[in-house]
């Protein structure tokens, strides 16, 4: 049999960057800029969440399905981040004052870790 850690690693890190690039054209499309909120992206070890608030108590729906836009990492897979949250405003721009790298890191035989990055100002994300 084969470890199908590789696979879901990587198809995880592409959806992690696909939601915080969605978070961000969430909170443009929505010109969540004051006294709107922004656009919070909640940062775990086993999972990135999409909201409109720091408490992720009210989160933004999935386009596919209406659910929580939630991403959950599969089995052997952690995400580790310097920040808890960040958010997006009505602009695009991130609430960091650096460059974030968010890892992606895989406990799969053979298996790489990767990290996607968001800028400031910009909240470009990018590997």
């Amino acid at each position: 049999m084969m470890d199908r850690t590789g696979f879901e690693s990587r198809g995880f890190f592409d959806r992690a960057q696909a939601v915080v690039r969605y978070a961000q054209k969430i909170a443009i499309a929505e010109r969540r800029s004051p006294p709107k909120t922004p656009i919070y992206v909640v940062i775990s070890a086993s999972q990135i969440r999409v909201c409109y608030d720091a408490a992720c108590a009210t989160p933004v729906p999935d386009p596919d399905g209406g659910a929580a836009l939630t991403l959950a990492a599969p089995s052997g897979i952690t995400v580790s981040s310097p920040v808890a949250s960040f958010s997006f405003d009505g602009s695009g721009a991130p609430s960091i004052a650096a460059q974030l790298a968010i890892a992606v890191n895989s406990a799969g035989a053979g298996d790489v870790n990767r990290t996607f990055y968001v800028e400031v100002g910009t909240g470009y994300t990018h590997d």
